[in-house]
């Protein structure tokens, strides 16, 4: 048969009750409570008080204390006598015991923190919350600053790269116009010669991102750096795409040729064959 402490604990866990949500509740201590769950009453602080406290906790988890209390036999349990204190030496020692038994049952309480009103829990709660916020946007912050800088970094890098391979693979030197003899200034512009192929040679005046196809093949890709110049050959088309229009100028067969676009305009597809190159061609320029 089992004791009536294990009768009371398996009442309180089919009610999904905790020791802990008496505590709070009733305001004794985990400890008692615990005793009277194991029938260890003689760690209660005796008396009027043990009854209190079963009284209490047998209330807490939905029984009559009435119909549990009788089960208990145990003096101490019975409600206090009406009997006049008397100073006899054994009623003295009595009234003693009692006594510390109250500060004991009282020291024992004042330990059990006051649980904090509920206004006062949802603002811990909200600061709480908003401080957590505000650390994940500075960490954020902090991670796409970092991502930002080493982004800026690998593209200043390739730049640096590209700048050097079209430097030691492509960049021609300077070289000083002819100077045009009495037959070659007679002749109009119009009376080009037929060339074989096609003959382009780019001068960066503004950073431009660009390609350059040569008979199908991509020859210059990437970003070019202003200063730079850079001479392409192809046999019959050349395609040219630019993301700054403006920032280049340009000569196709040592003739200069026209605006591609305006300064920041990107132009794709722009197709240079045999047979229509003579239409890039500045015609306000005399021919070189």
């Amino acid at each position: 048969m089992e004791s009536i402490g294990k009768e009371l604990q398996k009442e309180r866990e089919a009610r999904g009750i905790s020791l802990k949500d008496i505590s709070l509740q009733t305001k004794i201590g985990l400890r008692h409570l615990e005793a009277i769950e194991n029938d260890r009453l003689e760690l209660l602080p005796g008396g009027f008080f043990t009854r209190h406290i079963l009284k209490a906790y047998i209330s807490a988890i939905g029984l009559k204390p009435e119909d549990w209390l009788p089960r208990y036999d145990l003096p101490g349990l019975k409600p206090p006598s009406q009997e006049p204190l008397v100073s006899r030496k054994g009623s003295y020692s009595q009234k003693e015991s009692a006594a510390e038994s109250i500060k004991y049952y009282l020291a024992s309480q004042e330990k059990k923190a006051e649980p904090l009103p509920e206004e006062k829990k949802k603002e811990l709660r909200l600061d709480k919350i908003v401080w957590i916020t505000l650390s994940v946007i500075v960490l954020c912050l902090f991670v796409f600053l970092i991502y930002l800088s080493i982004q800026t970094t690998r593209k200043n890098a390739e730049a640096r790269k590209a700048q050097e391979k079209v430097q030691a693979e492509v960049i021609i030197p300077a070289e000083e116009p002819p100077v045009p003899d009495e037959a070659t200034t007679a002749e109009p512009v119009a009376q080009l010669q037929p060339v074989q192929g096609l003959q382009l040679e780019l001068n960066f005046e503004e950073d431009c991102w660009i390609q350059v196809y040569a008979d199908g093949n991509l020859i210059v890709d990437g970003l070019k750096l202003e200063g730079f110049r850079i001479q392409v050959r192809a046999e019959a088309e050349l395609v040219i795409n630019l993301g700054n229009a403006g920032g280049i100028s340009f000569r196709l067969n040592g003739q200069p040729g026209k605006p591609l676009g305006k300064r920041g305009a990107v132009v794709k597809n722009i197709r240079i064959t045999r047979d229509n190159w003579t239409e890039f061609l500045d015609q306000g320029k005399a021919p070189e």
